[in-house]
């Protein structure tokens, strides 16, 4: 058998084939059956996580808001709600997102994913993002076929700042991002006036 096989790899492989015999093939130590698994090369290190934390470009208003990837979908965004909030009242705002695209935009994130901060008429925080909310582990799903337009989630504002004091009467900004550590939609701001 062994020598048949040699005869078909020198016909196959010529010269080569020929000068390799079976006494050419190393042994192994005694007791060894199998041989021993060649070392591996270390996994790579992961890539550095997304920043979560604001970034704020030069010339603009600094943000308590989470940043992130953006929706790599052809995409317009807007926060539908009340232009006037009388104060001791709660408005609600609705991001709406419209699929400008030729592909579904499909999201799944959880019930907490859209955040939001206040800004006063100076263009200072008076409402940073509150993270300690208490959320549901609900699995949100939203399908937006290509033009057509979904709501995907909903703030509330009661006219009061960070502590829970009633904020002065006057215009306020308004500004959102929905951000579930995969993608980022930011609709525009949505000026708000409190009496």
């Amino acid at each position: 058998m062994t020598s048949r096989l040699l005869l078909t790899l020198a016909l196959i492989g010529g010269g080569l084939a020929s000068a390799i015999g079976v006494n050419d093939i190393p042994a192994l130590p005694p007791g060894v059956t199998t041989p021993a698994p060649m070392p591996t090369a270390p996994a790579p290190a992961p890539a550095p996580a997304t920043p979560t934390t604001p970034v704020t470009p030069p010339g603009s208003t600094p943000s308590s808001l989470p940043v992130g990837p953006a929706l790599g979908q052809a995409h317009r965004a807007t926060l539908s709600g009340p232009a006037t909030l009388s104060v001791g009242t709660t408005g609600e705002w609705t991001l709406q997102l419209t699929n400008t695209g030729q592909t579904p935009i499909h999201l799944e994130h959880g019930a907490c994913d859209l955040k939001f901060e206040v800004l006063n008429a100076a263009g200072n925080i008076v409402r940073p993002v509150v993270n300690n909310t208490v959320c549901t582990m609900q699995l949100v799903i939203t399908d937006v076929p290509p033009g057509q337009t979904r709501d995907v989630l909903s703030i509330h504002w009661d006219g009061k700042d960070a502590s829970g004091t009633p904020l002065p009467a006057g215009n306020y900004t308004l500004r959102a991002v929905f951000w579930d550590r995969h993608v980022t939609i930011r609709p525009p701001e949505v000026q708000v006036t409190l009496r």
